[in-house]
């Protein structure tokens, strides 16, 4: 019984077979092909005189224009408070003067602010504020500047400062709370 299915499964698939390989073939072996398309460049419904109108300059001046003015409305805002915080620094409008310095997008502004809040700092006019803490501030307020900003010629220098003013913060986080003293 076995013997008689798989010997008819067999026959069944070579009918199958025959078949598949005995069909009619279609009548054209040839693929029908598109016609060449026409030459066009990018800006097909434009002449090249129409494209060359608008020049590099002229996008970047449309482009550069409302950020340019919104930028150095930003970096008076920051040097406003800048000096509105030497009257009376503490921890709070220290962290929103570097925060508005930041948000200038200007290196050179920021590096200021820096300096600034540093200077006040050693003379221990920022008594609530550890070392640590204003490391952290100054890091993380870095990383709002643009990419742009940040890798400039300025903030090459601005990086400089950082650098500066973490190694002092470092050592004055390392030596014994006794020991401070502000620089004059």
């Amino acid at each position: 019984m076995v013997t008689f299915l798989i010997i008819s499964v067999l026959f069944l698939g070579l009918i199958a077979i025959a078949v598949y390989f005995w069909q009619k073939p279609a009548n054209k072996t040839e693929t029908i092909e598109l016609p060449p398309p026409r030459p066009a460049g990018l800006f097909a419904n434009q002449a090249p005189s129409q494209l060359a109108e608008v020049t590099k300059e002229q996008l970047l001046d449309d482009n550069q224009q409302p950020q340019s003015d919104e930028r150095d409305a930003k970096r008076a805002l920051a040097e406003e408070f800048m000096e509105a915080w030497q009257e009376a620094p503490d921890k709070n409008s220290t962290a929103k003067m570097l925060h508005l310095a930041a948000l200038a997008d200007d290196a050179e502004t920021y590096r200021t602010a820096v300096e600034l809040v540093l200077d006040v700092w050693q003379r221990k006019g920022i008594s609530q504020m550890s070392a640590a803490e204003l490391q952290t501030l100054f890091n993380s307020e870095f990383w709002i500047l643009s990419s742009r900003t940040r890798s400039s010629g300025t903030g090459f220098v601005l990086k400089e400062t950082l650098s500066r003013a973490k190694r002092e913060l470092e050592r004055a986080n390392n030596q014994p709370t006794h020991q401070l003293r502000p620089v004059d």
